[in-house]
């Protein structure tokens, strides 16, 4: 037969684990990432969930000579950006769940 108290228990871990996930998404959100390429040329910063919060260019890239060289910067500024944010938001997630950080799909949780 089915026993309710370990359903209870059971639920109330769930509970526990969501509360978790909830502070560590704040956390994330608070996080900074910076990333520069180019020499510094080209700097993004991004939260630990991978949102965008600023971007710097310098203005000897803001001319119409440069204009491939900026997208080629931006690109990889951003991909590096979001490999940052991934990693930090495993590592976190790995701790509040209590689970390897190399775990594939678990920043998938947030």
């Amino acid at each position: 037969m089915f026993n309710f108290g370990n359903l209870g228990e059971m639920m109330k871990m769930f509970k526990t684990m969501q509360e978790n996930m909830e502070k560590a998404k704040e956390e994330l959100r608070r996080e900074e990432i910076v990333v520069e390429v180019g020499g510094g040329m080209v700097k993004i910063v991004v939260n630990g969930l991978g949102e965008a919060k600023d971007v710097f260019i310098d203005k000897t890239l803001l001319t119409e000579d440069n204009q491939e060289i900026l997208q080629d910067l931006l690109v990889a500024a951003i991909n590096e950006a979001n490999s940052r944010s991934k990693e930090v938001m495993s590592q976190k997630l790995s701790q509040v769940a209590g689970l390897p950080s190399n775990l594939p799909g678990l920043n998938n949780l947030i």
